[in-house]
C-alpha cells in the first residue's frame, strides 16, 4: 500500500474465511465466484492481484486484460491453467499454495491404492444393491507390493513415507532428486520404464506440462505387468485416457484409480474418453478430490493470502514459480542482502543523477546458488532503474527490463569468509559504493573516498562540501527556518581533498526553494540530492 492507495485482489473460486481475513487486514477483496470468461475480462482490468484454484482459466488474453494485474495467486499446487510465459514477459509475479495440500493428497492417493486393492468400491455398490458376493471381490495385499511413484516433490515423497508404512517397496523416478535425497526417504530411483515394468502400483505426481502431457501413452502401460494398477491423483491430461481405456477392457491392467481427467467434469463432453474412464467399473474414480480435506482447504487459503500479500508488498515470497526457486530457510538469510543491494542500487542511482552510465559491476558474497545471485542482481536492478521508470521491477521481469534499456550488470562472485554480508557497486568511471548488512539492517560503509554508516531508509539529504567549520551549522538553520528537523547526521571525510559528504536524516520533506538556499549560501557545487530510500528520490 502507497500513499493510501489499497491494492484490489479479485478471488474468482472458494477461499477459506481464514485466509480471506488475512487479505483483507491490507487489501480490498473483492470474493465473485462462478464468472464467465467474458465477464472475468470485463473485471480483472481494475486489480492489482487475482487468485484463483484450478477451474479458472489464467490465459494470454486475461493477462494483457489486467492492465493493473501485479500478482496471480493460485491456491494449490499447479498452475498448468495459467500462462506463466505472458505473466513473466508482464512482470506479474505468479506465486503457489505447494505445501498446504500436500497430505491431503499424499492421503487421498494412499486411499485410492487400498481401496484399488480390496475393490472396495465395486463391493459397497453390490451390497447396497443387495448383493453379498465375497468370491467376486477377492483382493491382494500391499505387504511387499512395488509402487512406482513418477515425481518425488512434496506430495510423491509423502506418499512413500506412507507407502512404506503399509510395508510396501518404493521405486521412484524423478530426475531431479538426488540419489542421497532418494536414499533419505528409502527410495529406489530408476528409468522411468524400469519402474513403470517393475511396479505393482504406479501413481503420478508431476506437474502437467507439455512434456507430460500424455506423458504415460501405449508404449509406457506396455511396460507395465500384467494385473498392475496406476492412480493419477495429480492431473488431467498426464495419462493418454484412450490408451489407458485399451487396457483396461482387454484386461491387461486389474484397475486404475482416477482423480482428475482431461474432461471436468467427464460428462461435460459425451461420449468422451474422460466420461467413459469415470463410469469403467475397474476405475474407481473421484472428482477431484486430492486437496479436499478441511484442514487443507484452510491451509491453503493462509498459505496462498500469506505470499499474495507479501508479493503485493514487495516482499520475497518462497512460492514464486516463475522465477528461480529459493528455498524459505535461504530466504531468512537473503531477504536482508537482496534489501542491502536494491537500496545500495537506488543510492547510487541519485548520487550519480545524469552523469549515471548505465554499467555497474556488482561484488558480492556466493555459495553458486543461482537463485540467491538473481536475488542480489535483481535488487541492484530494480534501485538502479525504478526511480527513473513507470514501471514496477521485481524478480520476475529485471533481467529483461535492463536489457531493453541497455543496462549492462557485470557480477564478481567472492566466497571469503567474512564477506558474507557485503555488498559493493562499481559503476563505470570507477566510484564505488559500499554496504553490509548489520542487524538484518542495510548500511552503506563507504561511497567513493567517504567511509561513512548510514542505516539505508527514510529520507536522507546527502551533499558534497569543503570540509571548514561552520559549513553544518549553516545547512542546520536553514533546515530549522523551513521546520525541517534532522533526525541524524553521518559524515564522512576525506582529508587529502578537504572534502566531506555529509548525510543528514530528515523527517519530513524540504521544498525546492530550501534546497536552493543551502546550495548557495553552503557554496555547493551541486543541488543536494534528496534520498527518499524507501520509494523514490526527490
Amino acid at each position: 500500500m502507497e500513499n493510501g492507495y489499497r491494492e484490489r485482489i479479485l478471488v474468482t473460486e472458494k477461499l477459506s474465511d481464514e485466509g480471506v481475513n488475512i487479505l483483507k487486514k491490507s487489501f480490498i477483496v473483492d470474493l465473485k465466484y462462478g464468472l464467465s470468461p467474458e465477464e472475468l475480462l470485463d473485471e480483472i482490468p481494475e486489480y492489482d492481484a487475482l487468485i484463483v484454484r484450478s477451474a479458472t482459466k489464467v490465459n494470454k488474453e486475461l493477462i494483457l486484460a489486467g492492465k493493473k494485474l501485479r500478482v496471480i495467486g493460485r491456491a494449490g499446487v499447479g498452475v498448468d491453467n495459467i500462462d506463466l510465459h505472458t505473466a513473466t514477459e508482464r512482470g506479474i509475479l505468479v506465486v503457489n499454495a505447494p505445501t498446504g495440500n500436500c497430505v491431503a493428497a499424499a492421503e487421498h492417493t494412499i486411499a485410492h491404492i487400498c481401496a484399488l486393492s480390496r475393490f472396495l468400491a465395486s463391493a459397497d455398490a453390490g451390497l447396497k444393491q443387495g448383493k453379498w458376493d465375497r468370491n467376486a471381490y477377492v483382493g491382494t495385499s500391499l505387504e511387499g507390493k512395488w509402487l512406482g511413484v513418477i515425481g518425488l516433490g512434496r506430495i510423491g515423497r509423502e506418499v512413500s513415507r506412507r507407502a512404506k508404512g503399509l510395508g510396501m517397496k518404493v521405486l521412484a523416478f524423478d530426475p531431479y532428486t538426488s540419489e542421497e535425497t532418494a536414499k533419505s526417504l528409502g527410495v529406489n530411483l530408476e528409468p522411468l520404464e524400469s519402474v513403470f515394468s517393475k511396479s505393482d502400483f504406479v501413481t503420478l505426481h508431476v506437474p502437467l506440462i507439455e512434456t507430460t502431457r500424455n506423458m504415460v501413452d501405449r508404449e509406457l502401460l506396455s511396460k507395465m505387468k500384467p494385473g498392475a494398477r496406476i492412480l493419477n491423483i495429480a492431473r488431467g491430461g498426464l495419462i493418454d485416457e484412450e490408451a489407458l481405456l485399451e487396457y483396461l477392457n482387454s484386461g491387461r491392467l486389474a484397475g486404475a484409480g482416477i482423480d482428475c481427467f482431461v474432461t471436468e467434469p467427464p460428462s461435460k463432453i459425451a461420449d468422451s474418453p474422460s466420461e467413459h474412464l469415470s463410469k469403467h467399473t475397474k476405475v474407481l474414480a473421484t472428482p477431484h478430490l486430492g486437496a479436499s480435506t478441511v484442514e487443507a482447504q484452510l491451509d491453503v487459503a493462509i498459505e496462498i493470502a500469506e505470499a499474495v500479500t507479501a508479493a503485493l508488498c514487495g516482499e520475497l515470497v518462497p512460492t514464486l514459480v516463475n522465477a528461480p526457486a529459493v528455498s524459505s530457510d535461504a530466504l531468512v538469510y537473503m531477504k536482508p542482502r537482496a534489501l542491502l543491494a536494491e537500496r545500495l542500487g537506488r543510492l547510487a542511482y541519485s548520487l550519480a543523477g545524469e552523469t549515471f552510465s548505465g554499467d555497474v559491476t556488482i561484488h558480492f558474497h556466493s555459495n553458486g546458488d543461482d537463485g540467491e545471485s538473481r536475488l542480489i542482481r535483481t535488487g541492484v536492478i530494480k534501485g538502479l532503474m525504478e526511480p527513473g521508470s513507470d514501471r514496477v521491477i521485481n524478480v520476475v521481469n529485471a533481467d529483461m527490463v535492463s536489457k531493453m534499456h541497455g543496462l549492462q550488470i557485470t557480477e564478481v562472485k567472492r566466497k571469503s569468509i567474512g564477506d558474507e554480508n557485503c555488498i559493493k557497486l562499481q559503476m563505470k568511471g570507477g566510484s564505488e559504493i559500499e554496504g553490509r548488512v548489520i542487524g538484518n539492517k542495510p548500511h552503506v560503509t563507504c561511497i567513493g573516498d567517504f567511509e561513512v554508516d548510514l542505516v539505508l531508509e527514510g529520507l536522507v539529504l546527502a551533499y558534497y562540501q569543503v570540509d571548514m567549520p561552520g559549513q553544518i551549522g549553516k545547512v542546520g538553520n536553514i533546515l530549522g527556518e523551513a521546520n525541517v528537523n534532522i533526525s541524524f547526521m553521518t559524515l564522512g571525510r576525506h582529508l587529502p581533498s578537504r572534502k566531506a559528504l555529509v548525510l543528514l536524516g530528515l523527517d519530513s520533506v524540504p521544498d525546492t526553494k530550501t534546497l536552493e538556499r543551502i546550495r548557495m549560501d553552503v557554496g555547493l557545487d551541486k543541488k543536494p540530492v534528496l534520498l527518499d530510500l524507501d520509494g523514490a528520490p526527490g
